[in-house]
């Protein structure tokens, strides 16, 4: 596919099949180039910038795919997958206030989302406001009774 794409340097179909390809492979630093060709081709849409934020998570350049994600967050400010990767990205870097940020806001938008409330919890706990961890920990203990961060989490806010 890397000859297809070199063949149809301005093929936006191409450039984005092949980031994807690269992806699934783990080849991310050539994934994001793929991408990055992409998003040049078509400035305005939203897939390219999501696999481009895919790859540079894969690579563990939060610094990179934050830039990124507010890129995208710009054409789609309430765009999931690119607000829940930054909310991790934060998280990862150790910026737990500003993982909370994000993750409440995503749960205010989708109350029902397990993963979104643990990491919102998990991001109170590091920075250390155990008690409303606490209130997010009890209520996932009742839904995800057996999820092993939902039970650590309890166990580390003070249960």
């Amino acid at each position: 596919m890397e000859g297809m794409a070199k063949e149809n340097a301005g093929d936006y179909f191409v450039q984005l099949r092949t980031g994807w390809l690269a992806l699934v492979r783990g080849e991310y630093a050539k994934s994001s180039a793929y991408y990055q060709k992409a998003t040049l081709i078509a400035p305005n849409a939203i897939e390219p910038r999501l696999g481009q934020i895919r790859a540079l998570m894969g690579m563990g350049q939060y610094k990179q795919s934050e830039i990124a994600i507010k890129a995208l967050l710009k054409l789609d400010s309430k765009n999931y997958y690119a607000r829940s990767s930054l909310a991790y990205g934060y998280y990862a870097s150790g910026s737990y206030a500003e993982a909370e940020k994000i993750y409440d806001g995503i749960v205010s938008d989708y109350p029902a989302d397990t993963e979104m409330q643990i990491g919102l919890g998990w991001s109170l706990l590091k920075s250390g406001k155990k008690p409303r961890a606490k209130e997010i920990f009890t209520r996932l203990i009742k839904i995800v009774p057996y999820e092993e961060r939902v039970t650590s989490g309890l166990h580390y806010s003070g249960k």
